[in-house]
């Protein structure tokens, strides 16, 4: 018995552009991994500068996951050998893409509520 799932999606996103296809969508995957692979090493150790690299990994990995989304709403569009071929490499990363999101919210809210531990201390509140 097939399932026949009959979802009417939008063909024009929120900004009037038109919605990525399956093919579109695996590019920009892997651009954006290759950007961040090349962009990470260079956020710096001070404060300021990891909570900057920490919200540029969780705004790239959520990026990365809408796309692997939107390829698995659309990949009708291209042959099943094409596809599996062209994204096991994003199929495999998935699991690590949810585990950095989960792990930079983890930080960042840590990192908040630390501070506002410092800040009260410091006040006496």
């Amino acid at each position: 018995m097939k399932f026949n799932c009959n979802i009417n999606l939008p063909q024009k996103s929120i900004f009037g552009f038109k919605v990525l296809s399956s093919f579109q969508s695996s590019i920009a995957c892997y651009v954006l991994l290759v950007l961040g692979k090349f962009l990470n090493p260079l956020f710096g150790l001070n404060q300021t500068q990891i909570i900057a690299g920490s919200l540029f990994n969780l705004i790239l990995n959520v990026s990365i996951l809408i796309l692997i989304l939107n390829l698995l709403i659309k990949r009708k569009q291209i042959q099943k050998i094409y596809f599996i071929f062209l994204n096991s490499i994003l199929f495999l990363y998935l699991p690590l893409c949810l585990i950095n999101i989960f792990g930079n919210i983890r930080f960042l809210f840590l990192y908040y509520e630390n501070e506002i531990y410092i800040f009260a201390n410091i006040f006496d509140i």
